[in-house]
């Protein structure tokens, strides 16, 4: 049992297969790193996961084409200036990550506010829809940087 309202539920080595490409990706690390609440069934999440996978990967396709054509297989193998790497970690196979995840979370965001709880447990600033909106630029910018594209944000006033 959790006392900290974040779900032990999940299957520690629950991973989402992912196109040949793109890294696979872990479940529970994601609801750790991410803070997903313990409200959240395992099934939602990997839902939610699955869709931000396919969304990040429609995104990539160009950029999936262009290193496949330089025979390139994965995204762990696309060289990147050794200054920018992580003794244990692929900068680029992180930015996907962080994208995917993103995503994820500012769908499970709006699914929030449909979720049956106490009123006075309502907090209009997890439900609003400008912190959905930000998850999504979050996850827009990742897959910038990893392209290496500048980022631009424009909204309407």
């Amino acid at each position: 049992m959790s006392f900290t309202a974040f779900s032990d539920d999940i299957d520690q080595e629950k991973t989402i297969e992912n196109a040949p490409f793109f890294p696979d990706f872990n479940l529970s690390q994601f609801a750790k790193a991410y803070r997903i609440p313990a409200e959240y069934r395992e099934e939602l999440l990997e839902e939610r996961v699955k869709l931000g996978i396919l969304w990040a990967n429609r995104q990539l396709t160009g950029f999936r084409l262009e290193k496949e054509t330089l025979g390139i297989s994965s995204l762990n193998d696309v060289p990147v200036d050794e200054n920018l790497s992580l003794p244990s970690d692929h900068p680029l196979v992180l930015l996907y990550i962080r994208s995917v995840s993103c995503h994820a979370k500012a769908l499970l965001l709006a699914d929030y506010a449909t979720m049956m709880r106490k009123s006075d447990a309502q907090n209009d600033a997890i439900e609003s829809e400008d912190t959905t909106d930000r998850w999504y630029r979050f996850a827009q910018d990742a897959l910038k940087d990893l392209q290496s594209k500048p980022k631009i944000h424009v909204e309407l006033l």
